[in-house]
């Protein structure tokens, strides 16, 4: 069977969207249709993480090559902006900015005067 025949295989790299969306890229219809897929920070580093590890396959087939590069770099963007936020947000606090507010009180059972 040539490659121009060949079905299109999901692999690792493909979101349950994935399919839908490479469609999408053939038919012509706009990217801006994508939305955007949640997922947690440790989710999205561990999957860039195998995502890389199998782009050193020499024997990966070129079209998941090119959907695992793009999934990757969208997951990198994504990684990179998220981090970048938290820094903002850890420079507010180490600022002393919308800090917690406590009041300090004496241990139960002790009185206010010197000893």
């Amino acid at each position: 069977m040539s490659e121009a025949t060949a079905t299109p295989q999901a692999s690792m790299f493909e979101s349950d969207a994935e399919p839908r969306l490479r469609a999408a890229r053939v038919n012509g219809e706009a990217e801006s249709k994508r939305s955007a897929e949640p997922i947690t920070f440790e989710q999205g580093y561990e999957e860039l993480k195998a995502i890389v590890a199998r782009l050193d396959d020499p024997d990966l087939p070129i079209h998941e090559m090119f959907e695992g590069f793009r999934r990757g770099k969208g997951l990198e963007q994504a990684l990179r902006s998220y981090l970048q936020e938290r820094e903002g947000e850890l420079a507010e606090l180490q600022d002393g900015n919308d800090l917690v507010e406590f009041e300090i009180v004496a241990p139960s059972g002790e009185q206010g005067g010197a000893r």
